[in-house]
């Protein structure tokens, strides 16, 4: 069962808009109660401190992913989403639904748990 929202930290290869569409996105009432989003002002600009704090880093797009830092803690997990450039007509759809496929199975897998606990 959640205990609490999941912590991603969102960025971009550098400060383009992208990680901040993410957060904004993510405080919609549907999708508040599952997630906690914070921006990164770039991949390369992360302080450990992010790390820590993060369930997952999400890397906006193929340039973000090859700078995932080498060195994170254990529970900081990777996630690579595939989202048009920055001011693209269709950046704000591929990210929300970047995020509603992710609660969706956040929410399957708290049915799931929940089912098991009643059994």
């Amino acid at each position: 069962m959640y205990k609490r929202p999941a912590r991603l930290l969102v960025a971009a290869v550098d400060d383009d808009g992208r990680a901040r569409m993410v957060r904004d996105l993510a405080r919609q009432p549907t999708l508040s109660d599952w997630l906690e989003v914070r921006p990164a002002r770039s991949m390369g600009d992360l302080r450990p401190e992010d790390l820590e704090w993060a369930d997952l880093l999400v890397a906006v797009d193929a340039a973000a992913a090859g700078e995932f830092p080498a060195q994170r803690p254990v529970h900081c997990r990777l996630k690579r989403w595939h989202l048009p450039a920055a001011g693209s007509p269709g950046a704000e759809a591929a990210a929300a639904l970047a995020l509603h496929c992710m609660v969706g199975g956040m929410r399957m897998l708290s049915r799931m748990d929940a089912d098991e606990a009643e059994a």
